[in-house]
């Protein structure tokens, strides 16, 4: 009996009768399509072989399955042979081979997709978490792809703004990255480099980048109380000459970098240890105005005695043009004027008394400043890293054709506290438009009062760089102001020496492990002293002790 339906017949419940359907490419023997039915006979046949089967798989031995199997083949060959029967396609006897391709179990129609939407077929397959323009980094941990970073070719596209930051506790790799990646590498591409070094190497007597500078033939500048050492003038002509900048938190005035008379201002400010009133800032700021108009035409730039002179001897005519009078000038300028003659002859002696030194330039790629001898606590740290600051983004707001400029500075907690935190703040807003790329290297941030201007600052930095924090709550504080995803708290407190959790604008953050050459790590070490097996011939020096008693 041949039919022509194709259609599986309500009730026929078995799987045979389901899975039987024409083969779009069995022929038959005149060239014409074959198609494959399902017949009532084939059906019958097929519940009568599955009844035969059963039974026999009660049997045992080989013997009983051999013939099971020779009977099956009997009855395909002698169907293929009837032009009566249509051509099956299906076995009676499972066959993986057949199986496999579709003969049971019809493949499931595809479906129309694109790369983008089948990305999740890959999953496990883990893509670069950098693009590949750049300068190297490190490697991810997680997948092993390179890291391939740069804060100018990035600002646009993953970044928007090019500051950095660097969090860690000691001795967790900080240093080295900012030596290599922010300091050598970037050398490569013919950029210019500013270093404000902190931290003293008691082994070679001078700050930790001396080693890097002379291996490249730069002489780092020096600073040091009571002279001997360097100088920079805060009213130098390279740093803007504005008088009033009393508005310097608004957004309209942080479009230029500070000026002179905010530079002054924060360093009175740090000499009395409290903010000018409104009279002493009226008479600090006339001071100002005097001290430059009294050097013009006399071939030298005007400095902070010049400053003092006015605050002690103010111009009649001046105080006449303020509806003042000079002794109302005097009165007012007194204490800020008895206490920068304090700080400049004690604090700031030889710092910033007098014009600024002819070694303070931008004429190399590399310009290291080295204030590792100034004291930990007072006020002169604090203002010639300011002073520094402020003078570069003077000096790059006025370049014809801007280069791209980072500018480091190692333990950057002192240029967040007092007066000086709010010209850092006003410098630092400016870095898009200078072409600067500012990087701050901290321990903790406890280390930053919470009111200061330094953390919105950080917030902005478009590139974070996060070390191990060894105490719990200094890395919840970083994962909260980072916006980190949860645990990352726990991240940090479990990353390996010169491994950081690294974050690039609104991306996903990652750890990194930062990579360095072996001439990179010659030029970075600042172990070598801890590392030092040299040990004291005890008994020579007590010999020496007792021959000198003896003389």
């Amino acid at each position: 009996m041949n039919t022509t339906d194709t259609t599986p017949q309500p009730g026929a419940g078995t799987t045979a009768a389901v899975k039987r359907f024409p083969l779009p490419w069995a022929e038959t023997q005149g060239g014409q399509n074959r198609a494959a039915h399902v017949t009532a006979e084939g059906l019958e046949r097929a519940q009568n072989a599955k009844t035969t089967q059963n039974a026999k798989t009660t049997q045992s031995g080989k013997a009983a399955k051999k013939r099971a199997r020779k009977e099956a083949a009997a009855r395909e060959r002698s169907e293929l042979d009837s032009s009566n029967t249509p051509l099956r396609w299906h076995h009676e006897r499972a066959w993986k081979f057949a199986s496999t391709l579709g003969y049971y179990d019809p493949a499931a129609p595809g479906i129309l997709s694109s790369t983008r939407q089948m990305e999740f077929a890959h999953m496990a397959i883990a893509s670069p978490p950098t693009s590949h323009r750049g300068l190297l980094f490190g490697v991810d941990a997680g997948s092993g792809w390179m890291i391939v970073h740069d804060v100018f070719s990035s600002y646009g596209e993953t970044l928007e703004s090019p500051n950095v930051c660097y969090i860690g506790d000691l001795g967790q790799g900080k240093s080295s990255a900012m030596k290599t990646w922010g300091v050598l590498r970037q050398l490569i591409l013919g950029r210019r480099i500013v270093v404000i070094d902190k931290k003293y190497q008691l082994d070679i007597r001078a700050g930790e980048y001396t080693p890097l500078a002379r291996a490249l033939g730069v002489t780092p500048v020096k600073f040091r109380i009571g002279g001997g050492g360097s100088r920079i003038n805060i009213l130098d002509p390279r740093i803007a000459a504005r008088m009033d900048e009393e508005d310097h938190d608004s957004d309209t005035a942080a479009e230029t970098p500070a000026g002179q008379s905010m530079l002054l201002r924060a360093v009175t400010e740090e000499a009395l240890e409290r903010r000018l009133t409104p009279k002493e800032g009226k008479a600090v700021r006339m001071a100002h105005r005097q001290a430059v108009a009294s050097v013009r035409g006399t071939g030298r730039d005007a400095d902070i005695r010049d400053v003092l002179a006015a605050l002690y001897a103010p111009d009649a005519s001046a105080a006449a043009d303020a509806n003042l009078t000079v002794e109302q000038l005097k009165e007012w300028g007194l204490d800020p004027a008895f206490e920068l003659e304090r700080m400049i002859e004690d604090d700031l002696a030889g710092l910033i008394d007098g014009p600024t030194s002819p070694d303070i330039e931008l004429s190399g790629g590399l310009t290291v400043f080295d204030v590792s001898l100034l004291p930990e606590d007072g006020p002169a740290l604090p203002l010639v890293m300011t002073i520094i600051n402020t003078w570069l983004a003077n000096t790059l707001y006025r370049q014809k054709t801007p280069v791209p400029t980072t500018l480091l500075i190692e333990e950057a907690w002192h240029t967040v506290q007092g007066s000086v935190a709010k010209v850092t703040r006003r410098n630092t807003k400016l870095s898009r438009a200078l072409s600067l790329s500012c990087q701050f290297a901290f321990h903790h941030i406890s280390d930053i009062p919470q009111d200061s201007p330094a953390i919105a600052m950080l917030k902005e930095c478009g590139t974070v760089f996060l070390y191990k924090q060894g105490k719990r709550e200094d890395a919840v504080a970083c994962a909260r102001l980072f916006n980190l995803p949860p645990g990352s708290a726990d991240d940090i407190g479990k990353l390996q020496k010169a491994t950081c959790l690294m974050k690039i604008g609104s991306l996903d953050p990652f750890v990194a492990i930062h990579l360095r050459s072996p001439l990179e790590v010659a030029l970075t070490d600042t172990d070598k002293a801890m590392k030092s097996g040299a040990t004291l011939d005890l008994v020579q020096a007590v010999t020496e002790r007792e021959e000198e008693v003896v003389a």
